[in-house]
């Protein structure tokens, strides 16, 4: 979690920086987008300790059961759980 929202937090500076304006507003503008983009990625994203833990816990020869879609490689689009 603590990734999920250093990217959040990247994603304001980054438009903060870019945007000229009264700092109020580009801040709300900074906000809207973040969420814009968290909201995009939220569903399908890892961070990178998450996945760490995942490859550990393979290489320990644990069972790990992730859940994903792959629209590409199944007509149906629910969660796909593929066990490794």
């Amino acid at each position: 979690m603590e990734e999920y929202r250093e990217v959040r937090n990247r994603t304001m500076q980054a438009v903060a920086d870019t945007v000229e304006g009264p700092k109020e507003t580009v801040e709300k503008m900074a906000e809207k987008i973040a969420d814009a983009v968290m909201d995009a990625i939220a569903e399908n994203y890892r961070s990178i300790t998450e996945v760490h833990s995942i490859v550990e816990a393979v290489r320990a020869g644990h069972h790990v059961q992730i859940a994903y879609a792959d629209a590409d490689e199944y007509a149906d689009p629910c969660i796909v759980r593929a066990c490794w």
